[in-house]
């Protein structure tokens, strides 16, 4: 038991740690979300990467022309005309034009990727064709449903010298009563609470923004040139030039989803694939974070069932384990859905069952995160929108467009 004993003191203090560290990130995003005035309002390019159609694709489309933003204009770009999309954005282009005070956009065909992926390949076709009066590049995923106050939150950081980039981050929000819906927006809620005021927080591809002057300081368009991912890369350039990536808590958005279990475990695997090509570290990290968990958590609640059938008096001092480990797990979750409950209000019933989820089967959710992050060992190729990519090297991208093969 003694072996025991000291794997549980040191799990013990690894979880008081993570819980004091996620009660910080809780009072930094409480004190930060309220959107607040901003006199730093540069001319802004929004830059919306689109292929297919989001599960609330309107919605989330017009968001960007209701920002509470003087000077900005909107660049969709997609790869070719062909893309259910190009249609869409073109209505809602016209719609929006007979507003009395309409937003100017565009809409770009960046035609197929070559070296990067399609995403990677539409931003550097409009940041490399971009009128130098755009101070700031802001870069908004076609899923992101945007409130007013965004655009400002969101470029407010980049007034101060020594920041490279901003970020935001998503909120699933699901849209249907399937229970993987749940669950995608219960495993998404445990990272997006990772965000706060680290200075190694990486951006997020769908809702980050940095000036046009670091874009060339860093070089980002031969950075991105054969990159599967945009944000990594970013945030690697940027740290690399002694700046830092600030997460802006205003900036959280809500992406409205849903999907299956198949899919559900499809884009986690993805998403992780890509960490362990681009932040290794990260992903090595992830997988000692939920792995420590679920290994002492199990194992605890194991041992204390075995002690407790054969009498042992050490029975309740080894459930001190896995008792503590759940009832931190239920106060860590505790913590992001309240702050998520400010944030997104409006939400509030659609999070619900995320919510108790979140709180009361975090284990379970450990274990099948794991999974996915185990399983993101064995591969290099992932499919994105229809593409297929293999990932040789964080400078090496092998692209095959499915929806041509026979």
């Amino acid at each position: 038991m003694i072996v025991y004993y000291v794997f549980a003191t040191v799990i013990l203090l690894i979880q008081a740690v993570v819980l004091v560290e996620a009660y910080r990130n809780l009072i930094y995003t409480r004190r930060q979300y309220r959107p607040t005035p901003s006199k730093y309002q540069p001319r802004t390019a929004v830059i919306s990467p689109c292929k297919g159609m989001d599960t609330t694709f309107d919605r989330n489309i017009n968001s960007l022309f209701h920002l509470n933003y003087p000077d900005y204009e909107i660049f969709f770009v997609v790869d070719s005309a062909t893309d259910p999309a190009y249609r869409r954005i073109t209505e809602i282009i016209e719609q929006n034009s007979a507003n009395s005070h309409p937003v100017k956009a565009h809409l770009v065909i960046a035609g197929p990727a070559q070296t990067s992926s399609q995403k990677v390949h539409n931003l550097l076709t409009v940041c490399n064709s971009l009128p130098s009066d755009f101070e700031v590049l802001a870069f908004i995923d076609s899923d992101a449903c945007l409130k007013s106050h965004f655009l400002t939150s969101l470029v407010h950081p980049l007034r101060r010298k020594d920041v490279g980039a901003s970020t935001g981050y998503r909120w699933f929000v699901p849209v249907d009563n399937r229970i993987g819906s749940a669950v995608l927006s219960a495993i998404n809620a445990f990272f997006a609470s990772q965000m706060g005021p680290h200075s190694w927080v990486s951006t997020w591809g769908g809702a980050m923004a940095l000036q046009r002057k670091t874009y060339d300081q860093i070089n980002l368009s031969q950075v991105w040139r054969n990159c599967c991912t945009d944000d990594y890369p970013l945030t690697t350039a940027v740290h690399k030039a002694d700046l830092l990536v600030i997460f802006a808590p205003a900036c959280y958005v809500a992406s409205y989803e849903k999907t299956s279990w198949r899919d559900l475990f499809s884009f986690a695997r993805r998403q992780f694939i890509i960490t362990r090509v681009y932040m290794h570290r990260l992903w090595v990290l992830a997988i000692l974070g939920m792995g420590h968990f679920v290994v002492a958590f199990w194992t605890g609640l194991l041992v204390s069932l075995y002690l407790y059938a054969n009498s042992s008096v050490h029975a309740r001092y080894a459930a001190m384990l896995p008792v503590f480990l759940m009832v931190a797990s239920i106060v860590k979750a505790l913590f992001r859905q309240i702050m998520i409950r400010k944030i997104l209000p409006e939400d509030r019933y659609r999070l619900l069952v995320p919510a108790l989820i979140d709180i009361f089967l975090q284990p379970f959710l450990a274990v099948f995160t794991l999974a996915c992050l185990i399983s993101s060992a064995f591969s290099r190729v992932i499919v994105w929108r229809g593409i297929r990519y293999t990932l040789h090297s964080a400078n090496h991208t092998e692209i095959a467009d499915l929806s041509t093969n026979t």
